[in-house]
């Protein structure tokens, strides 16, 4: 199974923009889609059904979400996250009877609030309070593989690339603290890969260990740099995985 995240860079839909993303879209063909600064309108596809966080907390267009999440011929339902605006929840049931639990988020990047936290303490307070979500969903839901994706606006790799060491401790405290492990970074880092180690991947797509997931590979679009120009500001990223019943 392939799940994947992009950030749209606030696209607008029926654009060259939107329609050179979708082509992409097409092409990386994953049955799971965690797609950020999106719009309700940017679908991939008549096979899919989502569900959204609500709201931006910033000012936006109508449609426009920080979330939207895609499953491929499955059911999807939502379920209650604590920051409305900058995450959302999904319950996926695929059609080989296989569950998992979507969990999608845009953290904080460099100089920006969240809330009432100035722009030094954002990324730590919004981090903490998603933290106690993906807690609070593993252990109401024990036997679902948990997955987290999106734009953490932090590399999780030895070598600084976008963020800080005080996020990113933070950061990796708190993945290895909820007991998930990171999919994209380190070695598996597909956009370090791509780009023959210049630049390293802010959106990761992290899994719950011992629940069932298999790591089989990731990987990233385009396969250079320059190909972004004119798409997003951002690598997509994805991961092959297997789960078990």
């Amino acid at each position: 199974m392939k799940i994947a995240t992009w950030n749209l860079e606030r696209v607008e839909p029926h654009t060259p923009q939107a329609e050179r993303q979708h082509s992409w879209i097409q092409n990386i063909d994953a049955d799971i889609w965690i797609f950020t600064e999106t719009d309700e309108a940017i679908s991939p596809g008549l096979a899919y059904s989502s569900i959204s966080s609500g709201e931006p907390d910033r000012p936006a267009r109508n449609g426009e979400r920080w979330i939207q999440i895609w499953v491929r011929n499955g059911e999807i339902s939502l379920v209650p996250s604590s920051d409305q605006a900058r995450t959302a929840c999904a319950l996926v049931t695929m059609n080989t009877g296989h569950q998992c639990m979507i969990y999608g988020t845009v953290l904080p990047w460099l100089d920006s609030t969240w809330q009432n936290y100035s722009s030094r303490d954002a990324f730590a307070a919004a981090l903490q309070h998603q933290q106690a979500d993906w807690q609070r969903l593993m252990e109401t839901h024990p036997d679902v593989p948990f997955i987290l994706a999106g734009d953490f606006n932090q590399d999780l790799n030895e070598l600084p690339y976008y963020g800080s060491r005080r996020n990113k401790q933070a950061l990796r405290q708190a993945l290895a603290d909820s007991q998930l492990e990171c999919l994209t970074c380190g070695d598996r880092d597909p956009v370090r890969r791509v780009t023959s180690g210049q630049h390293s991947n802010i959106d990761h797509i992290c899994v719950s260990l011992d629940r069932g997931i298999e790591f089989v590979e990731s990987f990233a679009w385009p396969a250079k740099l320059d190909a972004l120009r004119g798409i997003s500001d951002h690598f997509g990223v994805g991961v092959g995985v297997t789960l078990r019943l």
